[in-house]
């Protein structure tokens, strides 16, 4: 890159720093906010110790969602009937108040396999949060799953009407903005059948495997080839309008509500990660034919001239927003999830150096709360939300990781801090600033992962005086943390840990096998990067599929 270029880009970034940063708020959520010397927000919680309230924050909503209140109505947790409530902040008895609004279980339970059965239990070792997860996926199974005769069979329903126990899609507005009896999202099939996948890894029960494939098949019977423009003179506002699968579309007669969803990433991924377990789970060579047909048209739609990352037409995610044929609301989540994916799977894109900070340029560029480090969630909704900017956050301390770039670490704590205010001390997790009812969603499912993601890529951010799992290249089956011993499995056999610990081990062992110290982590070795307190322990092998790992304090 040039130097002028770079002074440019340097000067934009300046600028859209200063002009975030004006007329700052002095409260967030009811808390008076803190303040550095140089008018950086800090978190709430322990200010004087960078990081301290991420771990702190993440403990009070995940603990808070093993407790969630009760839908009176059916006797259910909340989280199953409902997509929101209200906390006693907002109530004159100071009770808990389930909304009355569409419910988006789909994404809600496939947040929740992430954040908590994978990688919070990674973080803690609590088992409850399995079985927590485990109800979840089961309830969704057994009410949300549409008919085996239908176009679309055995697939999640994305959501339901409020205080409804089956799930069918949601007929309120319908035809305006909900999705519409047994009306279906694509995507929201892909984003819940990998959650399945990864939690079939987690117990090894069948049943979600089967369910996965089955996401998986529906997927790929039903995907469709958009041809790419080829010529000025063809109708190019035609070909953008339409997706490899729609938005909305009836699960049982495939008719099209909505034609266009630009988050082809979830059913992408679930077709890679099938393909990659094929022989663990005895795949048929003719099925992973078919997803991979399904991958290379999805694929080079994202990155052909019809597709979002030309075009630059985020569109198509929440399942509460009005018909959208124009495609004229944009949304970040799409293309901060993919920069995140992207980030993690280099090898799936040619130029990751010029996709990744184009799509985080775009998305604070776009989305900035005026006067706050914030992110707002959709044209539509242009409101600053606490998931949102730790998706936001999580994003750029990866990238900061793969580069080295300051300014994207800066970013992710700036934005990272804002989103701990909205956290209050019992638990509950408001939307946003000015947006202060609850969902499971923005509060929890799609809230706690980003903060351990920031963990994981800024360790000194971690807790020094605790020990946790960070990351994991494999879900990982079993995880204890007793006395001055760390124990694990995981579902793969080739994986790579990333450990915050109080000291360095003494001992490393795989199964019965002691592994050496190496500082370039070849083949199976471990390494120790020493910080004033603890530090960061990195663990790779290359056999250890079913058994033990253990870390010797």
């Amino acid at each position: 890159m040039k130097k002028g270029s770079r002074v440019t880009i340097l000067i934009l970034l300046l600028l859209i720093n200063v002009y975030g940063n004006a007329q700052q708020p002095d409260s967030i959520c009811g808390r008076k906010v803190v303040y550095d010397e140089s008018g950086r927000i800090l978190s709430w919680y322990s200010p004087e110790i960078p990081g301290a309230a991420y771990n702190h924050v993440i403990k009070l909503a995940s603990e808070f969602l093993l407790e969630t209140p009760v839908e009176p109505q059916t006797g259910l947790p909340m989280y199953y009937v409902t997509c929101c409530f209200k906390g006693p902040h907002m109530t004159p008895d100071k009770s808990f108040v389930a909304r009355r609004w569409i419910h988006n279980p789909a994404c809600v339970f496939a947040g929740s396999v992430q954040s908590f059965a994978v990688q919070y239990y990674a973080y803690t070792g609590d088992r409850r949060y399995i079985q927590m997860v485990r109800e979840m996926l089961d309830y969704q199974l057994g009410h949300g799953t549409t008919h085996e005769n239908f176009s679309w069979a055995n697939v999640p329903y994305a959501s339901a009407n409020p205080f409804e126990t089956e799930y069918h899609g949601a007929t309120w507005w319908e035809g305006r903005r909900g999705d519409g009896y047994q009306v279906i999202e694509p995507d929201k099939v892909g984003e819940l059948g990998y959650a399945y996948l990864k939690f079939y890894q987690v117990t090894e029960e069948i049943k979600y495997l089967e369910a996965a494939i089955q996401c998986a098949d529906a997927l790929a019977k039903n995907i469709r080839e958009i041809k790419p423009v080829t010529s000025d003179l063809e109708n190019y506002e035609v070909r953008i309008g339409k997706s490899p699968w729609p938005f909305r579309v009836n699960a049982r007669t495939s008719e099209i509500f909505d034609e266009y969803s630009s988050n082809v990433l979830e059913p992408v991924k679930l077709f890679r990660e099938l393909i990659r377990i094929q022989k663990q789970i005895n795949l048929s060579e003719e099925k992973c034919m078919g997803y991979k047909n399904a991958t290379e048209i999805a694929w080079n739609w994202l990155y052909g001239k019809n597709g979002p990352l030309r075009t630059f037409v985020w569109n198509g995610y929440f399942e509460d927003v009005d018909h959208d044929p124009q495609l004229a609301n944009r949304v970040q989540i799409t293309p901060v999830e993919l920069a995140k994916y992207l980030i993690a799977n280099p090898e799936y894109d040619k130029n990751p150096e010029i996709h990744v900070p184009a799509l985080l340029y775009y998305a604070v560029s776009a989305f900035k709360t005026e006067g706050m480090d914030a992110m707002n969630e959709q044209l539509w909704c242009y409101r600053p939300m606490g998931s949102h900017s730790a998706r936001y956050a999580s994003a750029c301390a990866l990238w900061y990781e793969k580069t080295g770039n300051e300014w994207f670490k800066d970013q992710a704590f700036l934005y990272l801090n804002t989103a701990t205010y909205m956290t209050y001390d019992n638990g509950v997790v408001a939307v946003g600033p000015d947006y202060l009812a609850t969902w499971f969603s923005d509060g929890y499912s799609d809230y706690v992962r980003h903060f351990i993601d920031v963990l994981a890529a800024v360790p000194e951010w971690a807790p020094a005086d605790e020990n946790h799992l960070l990351r994991s290249s494999s879900v990982v089956q079993q995880i204890s943390y007793e006395g001055n011993k760390i124990a694990y499995t995981t579902f793969d056999g080739q994986s790579t840990e990333k450990f915050r610990l109080q000291k360095k081990p003494s001992e490393i062992f795989v199964g019965d096998r002691k592994i050496k110290e190496n500082s370039n982590l070849k083949e199976e070795s471990w390494k120790w990067e020493k910080f004033k307190t603890g530090g960061v322990l990195t663990v790779s092998y290359s056999a250890g599929s079913n058994q033990t790992k253990t870390i010797v304090l």
